[in-house]
């Protein structure tokens, strides 16, 4: 999978995570392309800080999905709202669409 891949199907996830808060539209798999391209690659790119950092970022970004998950399924859609419309869900993501861009740089 190439790295434009996974920032689109990481764009792709947060859209689907936001419309299944909203509306209650099915989910899809959890932000897995991501995580299963940081797995594939773990072998050749660990030694870089910048993929250390993308792993750190990726798993913050999950556990505040979580939150949010865990909200719903508590039957509180409007707090769940709140946090996906927060500027923290906003700095999470571009914190992992930018880790994404200096992994790519310091792997070539």
């Amino acid at each position: 999978m190439r790295i434009n891949d996974i920032v689109l199907a990481h764009a792709k996830y947060k859209l689907s995570l936001r419309n299944f808060v909203e509306t209650g539209s099915e989910l899809q798999v959890p932000d897995e392309d991501l995580l299963f391209w940081l797995q594939d690659n773990k072998h050749s790119l660990s030694h870089l800080p910048a993929f250390k950092h993308l792993e750190k970022e990726h798993e913050a970004f999950c556990s505040y999905v979580s939150a949010v998950l865990t909200l719903v399924d508590a039957g509180q859609r409007s707090q769940a709202r709140e946090l996906i419309k927060s500027e923290m869900f906003v700095l999470l993501s571009e914190e992992i669409v930018s880790s994404i861009a200096v992994l790519e740089r310091a792997a070539k």
